[in-house]
């Protein structure tokens, strides 16, 4: 599929578009930048419409580390998931 590369790279820019405005109203880059890898311009309406925290944030909590292992656990899942189904659908070589 042609266009789905270039879909992708507009997604992963996107995402990392996001976790510098998340970093620039003092909010986790990482937490937002996964966040936007899975909600896309939603993520974005989000770090902009949400106000900026009022004590500066060093880290990332632990409720942001729990978000960012489910969306990378769903986004192997999903990879997984379409090799594998690429890998049923491919037509067998050979007798069978």
């Amino acid at each position: 599929m042609p266009g789905q590369s270039g879909y992708a790279v507009g997604w992963g820019t996107l995402a990392l578009i996001n976790a510098g405005l998340a970093q620039g109203k003092q909010r986790s880059g990482l937490f937002w930048f996964v966040v936007s890898l899975l909600l896309g311009p939603l993520a974005t309406l989000l770090i902009v419409a949400l106000p900026a925290p009022t004590a500066p944030q060093t880290s990332m909590g632990r409720a942001e580390w729990i978000v960012v292992a489910v969306v990378l656990l769903a986004f192997v899942l999903a990879i997984v998931g379409i090799l594998g189904y690429g890998m049923a659908a491919a037509p067998r070589v050979g007798g069978g």
